[in-house]
């Protein structure tokens, strides 16, 4: 009966944690840059004047770097923070986007991965935006790019990933100008295949 007790309060406990931390109020987030032009000194790119900033950059427990979140519509980070006794750990789950009809979720972020992924040759576009050969999948209403890292393949630890959620054609082209605006600049992270033909 003690046992059940304990795992039915920290089951509760973890509710109302998850609860809380759909609730608390946070500051407007704002990006580097100008409006319209997001610019941290490693990565840049355009975006429509009329998407709101839903999110500045974080970190996604070690997977994820968030560089910014934009559109109508809302979104929430699958991670936080949870301490149980003494101990305290980073506990994520999948990120949540909803839009409005009509509207637009888009996210974009480095991908950190976890073990470093092995050189496989891994350099096959299979579309260009702007000067950009990137990797577009879709999947339902999620429309993703990954942009590799200059000199690096795709599926790469600190590539970036521009992930749309809409069902709306023209807001999918709105994102697929951002992505087509989107330039390296600055020194980047190290690459894992610097051997690979630049981007």
């Amino acid at each position: 009966m003690v046992r059940r007790l304990s795992v039915l309060l920290i089951t509760v406990s973890l509710i109302a944690w998850g609860c809380a931390l759909a609730s608390a109020p946070t500051a407007a987030p704002s990006l580097p840059g100008t409006a319209g032009h997001f610019d941290d000194g490693q990565e840049a790119f355009d975006y429509p004047l009329d998407w709101n900033v839903l999110s500045g950059s974080g970190d996604e427990g070690g997977v994820e770097y968030v560089i910014s979140v934009l559109g109508d519509g809302t979104w929430a980070s699958g991670c936080g923070s949870a301490t149980v006794g003494s101990v305290s750990s980073t506990i994520c789950h999948a990120d949540s986007a909803s839009y409005p009809p009509g509207g637009i979720v888009v996210k974009v972020y480095r991908w950190w991965g976890g073990p470093l992924v092995p050189c496989r040759g891994d350099v096959q576009a299979n579309a260009t935006l702007g000067s950009l050969a990137v990797r577009k999948t879709t999947s339902g209403d999620v429309t993703t790019w990954e942009i590799r890292l200059p000199g690096s393949e795709f599926g790469q630890n600190n590539n970036v990933l521009v992930e749309a959620h809409t069902s709306d054609p023209f807001q999918l082209t709105k994102a697929e100008q951002l992505v087509a605006s989107f330039h390296w600049i600055g020194n980047q992270p190290g690459m894992n295949c610097p051997s690979t033909s630049p981007a």
